[in-house]
């Protein structure tokens, strides 16, 4: 269900392992990709609804009129900003727009494999500040398709385009992913972050479990002793393969 609803600050704060502190913009609540494994999930609050933040551009440029140019903001953390449901709205490129106006360091954070993130390519690539696509390709409809994954070619296609772009195969879905014929189809400047599969909730393990049963049946049995019995082969052995690779970072 969509709900409309407005918005008291336009930023979140989300606390780091370290002690540091992320600031965050969210033009949504909730996500429509609906990944099994995202870490959202163990959230009981998140996800009934998709919430609209229907004020949210227009508190943007008065919270940030004096924002410390040093600090980057992030673009996406309780939803995707460009999930289908931006191209009705279109808030994800209002805001935008204002943080390119005042010159605020951004990094958008997005797993979508729609196009719609090309609309916005015109104020990439004339961006008055460091901004960086982080691009997750680990969409739920793309995970079983190797290197034909559609965000692996929007990765490349921005990068072509002069846009910085981080790629993220978090969480690695193990014997599900081909990791390394991933990273070799992605551009060579396009650093790869690595993180492992992280479900704590008995309901989040119950339904990645049911999904691999449902989609890859095969790998049934794997998947019980990665998520029950704390096996760790397939992360050890990226961990061995990477080691040395300075492109790869691993998040584990």
């Amino acid at each position: 269900m969509i709900k409309e609803i407005t918005v008291s600050d336009p930023i979140t704060v989300e606390g780091q392992p370290d002690g540091g502190a992320t600031p965050m913009i969210d033009p949504y609540n909730g996500c429509q990709i609906r990944c099994p494994y995202c870490f959202q999930l163990d959230d009981k609050q998140w996800n009934k609804s998709i919430y609209v933040h229907m004020n949210i551009a227009d508190l943007l440029k008065e919270r940030l009129e004096h924002w410390d140019k040093s600090e980057t903001i992030y673009l996406g953390s309780r939803c995707d900003p460009y999930m289908q449901i931006e191209e009705r709205y279109g808030l994800t490129r209002k805001c935008l727009s204002i943080l390119n106006e005042l010159k605020i360091n951004t990094m958008i954070v997005t797993k979508s494999d729609n196009d719609l993130i090309f609309r916005d390519l015109d104020i990439f690539t004339d961006y008055s500040a460091e901004l960086t696509v982080l691009m997750g390709l680990v969409n739920v409809g793309q995970i079983g398709k190797g290197v034909l994954n559609s965000n692996i070619l929007t990765a490349n296609r921005l990068s072509d385009s002069g846009v910085a772009v981080w790629a993220f195969i978090t969480p690695v879905l193990p014997y599900v992913m081909d990791v390394g014929a991933i990273i070799e189809a992605l551009n060579e400047n396009i650093p790869v972050y690595l993180d492992k599969l992280r479900i704590q909730s008995p309901i989040h393990v119950k339904n990645m479990e049911e999904f691999i049963k449902r989609q890859y049946p095969g790998y049934a049995e794997l998947y019980h002793a990665v998520l029950h019995e704390n096996d760790e082969r397939y992360f050890d052995e990226l961990i061995g393969r990477y080691a040395d690779n300075s492109r790869v970072k691993i998040l584990f």
